[in-house]
């Protein structure tokens, strides 16, 4: 997973180009074009591909000599893309620098990118194009966006900036703890700003939510061991979506307590609904994806959340 370091912050799952302009570069691409092992029949335009499914198109050629070892840190400048050639997310998101640390192990499916990044100098800019559903279930270990295809592709633009050792990562920790102390501060101020721009009238909850009835529900609210079904639209503060079960048309379906369910924002959400409730709520980061963002990384972190859910059905535990 992608580890926050110093301001180069992505997320913990615990818990680009230039083109050869010359002679000489051409032929120090040629050099290490081998260091590849691929088949040049390729469905993706100017995309080379290896045994192993992974696509790959050399950006730009870095002056460092070092390639990753199991063990090594590797920090990264990253951006995600749709198959459309849309970007949505990068890792300028989460910092100012750009920048995010990779502990570097074992490839986690076949045709990963991390197979790529073996092959990559410092300073190293390299396209690949890998599945969707093995990207975000087997790497991130979470559900696929709603705006991609479980079978369809994600474009990795990687930058290979530097290689850490153990002493070089911890380092830059410190770095990154300094930084973030006043992360919670900047979030706190613009919450206050929304509220105090928005239109609608939020209601705030003790632990630090707002909420926005939409439509009432009828009978009991929800209780611990209360099987739900609902439906979500998870938006930032500018009003941008990022999550949305209507999209999918796959309501989510769980027993209400299991842990390791739903961030517990939503849990304070669900006990003050009842069956056919719809309400908005207003989520800060302490509550939702906390200081290392989302598992799919398109929620930064220290970022307050917006998710508009509807309570579809609920069976009472007895």
């Amino acid at each position: 997973m992608l580890y926050p370091v110093s301001s180069y912050s992505i997320k913990a799952a615990n818990n680009y180009s230039s083109p050869l302009r010359n002679k000489g570069i051409f032929i120090v691409f040629m050099a290490i074009l081998p260091l590849f092992t691929s088949c040049w029949n390729s469905p993706y335009k100017e995309f080379t591909e290896t045994d192993s499914g992974l696509y790959y198109k050399l950006q730009m050629i870095g002056d460092g000599k070092n390639k990753p070892a199991l063990g090594d840190y590797l920090q990264l400048i990253i951006t995600y893309k749709t198959g459309k050639d849309s970007v949505f997310y990068d890792t300028y998101s989460c910092n100012e620098t750009g920048m995010v640390i990779l502990p570097f192990a074992r490839s986690s499916f076949k045709g990963s990118f991390e197979e790529g990044l073996t092959k990559m100098n410092t300073g190293d800019s390299v396209s690949f194009i890998v599945n969707a559903d093995s990207l975000f279930k087997k790497f991130f270990k979470a559900e696929v966006p709603f705006f991609l295809e479980a079978d369809g592709i994600v474009r990795m633009d990687i930058k290979l900036h530097r290689i850490l050792n153990k002493e070089e990562y911890v380092e830059e920790l410190k770095k990154y703890k300094m930084i973030v102390e006043d992360r919670d501060i900047e979030e706190l101020r613009k919450l206050s700003v929304y509220l105090d721009t928005c239109k609608i009238r939020y209601y705030p909850i003790p632990n630090g939510m707002y909420y926005l009835p939409v439509r009432q529900g009828a009978g009991e609210c929800t209780k611990y061991g209360d099987m739900v079904k609902i439906h979500y639209k998870g938006y930032f503060l500018n009003g941008k979506q990022f999550e949305s079960t209507y999209e999918r048309n796959q309501p989510l379906e769980f027993n209400f307590g299991d842990e390791g369910q739903v961030i517990n924002g939503f849990k304070t959400a669900l006990s003050l609904m009842n069956e056919g409730a719809k309400i908005k709520f207003i989520i800060p980061s302490s509550l939702a994806f906390g200081e290392e963002g989302s598992a799919t990384n398109i929620v930064p972190p220290y970022t307050t959340v917006v998710y508009e859910i509807e309570l579809l059905s609920l069976i009472k535990h007895n």
